[in-house]
């Protein structure tokens, strides 16, 4: 019963949301279609989150600070719907909630039969979850390195449902899966939002887009189909894996795969703060008859927050993001020259414009970054010929979208145009990817060259049609930028450009799907409205017939994935439905799940804990108290640690420190490692006790230690400090 009503709670205060800050999104979003209210559930999410966590520095981060900010977030609102009272139709409106409440429900349902917290990188993300929820400011503590601070972790994504997650008291164990479908959902609606807007109202388009971008897969998951259930050939990671493994060495992670997967990583909660910063982009790109690129200097301020918000929640995104802000401005700037000819008006208006959004959207954050120290700074490097992506490979996760696209794109141009676009394309790209080695210039290079053509052919208009050329211009750019340099990070030989291909092709994916759905929208459009095909002039119509047909083979072969993975995980999973996270470990371990249980009721802040670990930690069982309940532990995942920027001689004391405490029999020796590490709770259990030989006598001394809980774990407080 309690978890229906946590979810009832939930959904009612994302909703209360999304209510108070629909006449923000209506200023930002005041050329769109629905008015931004697709955008304004994730918009009211940033500004909440923002709020409170700006004010936590003046009031520390508790409830009481998140009501203020909830309560002046409906003050703001409330002074601008009282000047501007103009609120989206009613249609748009009832299509909005329906698609919202259609998203989140089925994927809470999934969730409900893929509940576990457990195994891939779960442990880490419930971690920083759980450290959210116990911080009184910011920096939060380090989980996993006590004494330590998340500053070289981009946490405000984390803190974005952990904001809601502490208002409404809700179990962190709940909240990682409540996260994963309000993400799911929120970014359903986003797209359903772009879609809709792009098409000028059409909702079906709107339903497309969302689908496309969020629903499918690559046709790896058909390739793998066929040997698991017809050439009976077995897979060692199950069935969804190797469509995220496509390129080796790297990952090539796509929505459906993410929210499947069920991680908790920055880069599936940063997908709905993307999209909505894409929104309010696209509503800078269609204000033709504007002076300035946006509605006044509130709407200014909210794109310029929201904005800056993608650098704390996933740092990768910003630079693409911040490099869109930038080019939809030009073009804005560039269609007010083309129609009036002013060259130092447009020209300062497109510095001052830039200069003000850089401004606010960074100084806003400056508490962040004077904090922040990231693991990746080492510049960049050269990506070496033989990690290169090869055409196969690319084919095999975007065939769909660039079938689409560039379908498209052909019709942009006059018959002619496309003999001789052709021939170019076949001499100028072959030429170029043999002596550059860059095979992907074959498809690049062709879909960056029509699609920046079209794009400036349609500054001085700025249709819709102009802005998803530019989307498809800038996925191209990005996916050749990926074949040319990777970032440097700590990630050395085979794997160097892995995280490079991890985060950036995400954009890909939704660029490209964003551009496809609306490619097939216009070519439907066309189909309708012109006799004979519109690749060639004949009149049998056999082109158009061989189009559908690969069109509508290529849809289902990607629709294999999300079908299949989806039934499968939930067959291999067998869990009984719930939303408790921590529900697999009754059975795993009775003995750590009610230590546990007792731990997040009875202590509170994050005194420091003592807990198994040893030098080859990560993704293992280990860390597993300090995961579940965000309390500091000495040393936690050590290759994680590691990859953050920890000293590796440090990390390799620590475990031999913990080793030490756990199976000295000398109590003195003990105490100074206790005292050194400011250790307040230890934690022993099954784990413990397989790991080392434990001598338990030196924590019987009542001088010092305190049993707190006693069963198959036993919990001693440290009562005084050596």
């Amino acid at each position: 019963m309690l978890e229906y009503f946590n979810v009832i709670l939930w959904f009612a205060f994302i909703e209360v949301l999304g209510l108070i800050s629909t006449p923000l999104a209506g200023i930002i979003g005041n050329r769109l279609a629905d008015r931004g209210y697709s955008a304004a559930r994730t918009l009211g999410i940033v500004l909440v989150t923002y709020i409170a966590w700006f004010f936590s520095y003046i009031w520390g981060f508790n409830r009481s600070t998140i009501l203020i900010s909830v309560l002046l977030l409906c003050l703001i609102s409330g002074i601008v719907y009282r000047k501007r009272s103009i609120l989206p139709e009613k249609k748009v409106i009832l299509s909005n909630e329906l698609v919202f409440i259609a998203g989140f429900f089925f994927f809470l349902f999934i969730r409900m039969h893929l509940p576990e917290i457990y195994r891939h990188e779960k442990f880490m993300d419930f971690a920083f979850l759980n450290a959210m929820m116990r911080t009184a400011s910011f920096p939060p503590a380090d989980p996993w390195f006590a004494g330590g601070f998340l500053d070289f972790y981009y946490y405000l994504g984390y803190l974005s449902v952990g904001v809601p997650g502490k208002l409404l008291s809700v179990e962190p164990s709940m909240l990682f899966n409540l996260a994963i479908a309000l993400t799911f959902a929120l970014a359903f609606n986003l797209l359903f939002g772009l879609g809709y807007n792009l098409s000028h109202g059409k909702a079906r388009y709107g339903v497309l887009t969302a689908s496309f971008v969020i629903l499918l897969g690559n046709l790896q998951g058909l390739k793998e189909f066929l040997n698991l259930y017809i050439v009976k050939q077995p897979i060692s990671m199950g069935y969804y894996w190797s469509s995220s493994r496509v390129i080796p060495y790297t990952i090539n992670e796509f929505p459906y795969f993410s929210f499947i997967h069920g991680d908790l990583h920055s880069h599936v909660l940063a997908i709905p703060f993307q999209l909505v910063v894409l929104t309010f982009l696209l509503n800078i790109y269609l204000r033709e008859d504007s002076k300035w690129a946006f509605e006044n200097v509130l709407a200014l301020l909210i794109f310029s927050v929201s904005l800056g918000f993608l650098f704390p929640s996933n740092s990768w995104d910003f630079p693409v993001y911040f490099s869109l802000t930038l080019a939809v401005i030009f073009a804005f700037y560039c269609g007010r020259y083309i129609r009036n000819k002013n060259l130092s008006g447009s020209f300062t208006g497109f510095l001052g414009t830039i200069f003000l959004v850089s401004v606010l959207s960074l100084l806003p954050y400056l508490p962040f970054y004077l904090t922040f120290k990231p693991q990746a700074a080492g510049g960049f490097d050269f990506v070496p010929p033989e990690l290169r992506t090869t055409i196969k490979e690319f084919l095999i996760l975007f065939s769909l979208f660039l079938f689409l696209t560039f379908s498209f794109l052909m019709t942009r141009l006059e018959f002619r145009q496309k003999v001789q676009y052709f021939i170019l394309w076949i001499g100028i790209t072959a030429f170029l990817a043999s002596e550059l080695s860059i095979p992907l210039l074959v498809i690049l290079l062709p879909l960056f060259a029509l699609s920046l053509y079209s794009f400036l052919k349609d500054l001085p208009e700025r249709s819709s049609a102009g802005f998803v050329f530019f989307l498809i211009a800038a996925a191209a750019f990005v996916a050749l930028l990926c074949e040319v340099i990777f970032l440097d990070d700590p990630i050395q030989g085979k794997f160097a450009r892995m995280n490079t291909v991890f985060k950036f092709y995400m954009h890909l994916w939704i660029f490209l799907a964003i551009a496809a759905s609306y490619s097939y929208s216009q070519l439907c459009l066309r189909y309708r409205t012109l006799s004979g095909n519109i690749f060639f002039s004949t009149n049998r119509g056999y082109g158009k017939k061989v189009w559908m047909v690969s069109l509508v083979l290529l849809v289902l072969s990607c629709s294999v994935f999300p079908v299949v993975a989806t039934v499968t995980r939930i067959e291999d999973m067998n869990a009984k439905p719930t939303l408790d996270g921590m529900e697999y470990m009754k059975e795993l371990d009775r003995g750590d799940y009610d230590a546990i249980r007792w731990m997040q009721e009875n202590i509170k802040g994050t005194p420091v804990i003592l807990e198994a670990s040893d030098d080859n930690s990560s993704y293992q069982y280990t860390s597993r108290v300090s995961a579940n309940t965000g309390l500091p532990t000495v040393i936690g995942w050590t290759r994680h640690e590691r990859f953050w920027g920890r000293d590796h001689e440090e990390i390799r004391t620590r475990v031999e420190d913990v080793n030490t405490i756990y199976s000295t029999v000398s109590e003195k020796k003990a105490l100074e490692l206790i005292n050194k590490y400011n250790v307040s709770y230890v934690y022993i259990g099954k784990l413990e006790r397989q790991m080392y030989d434990v001598k338990t006598d030196k924590f019987e001394d009542e001088t010092y230690f305190e049993p707190v809980y006693q069963g198959s774990v036993r919990i001693y407080k440290v009562k005084n400090k050596f």
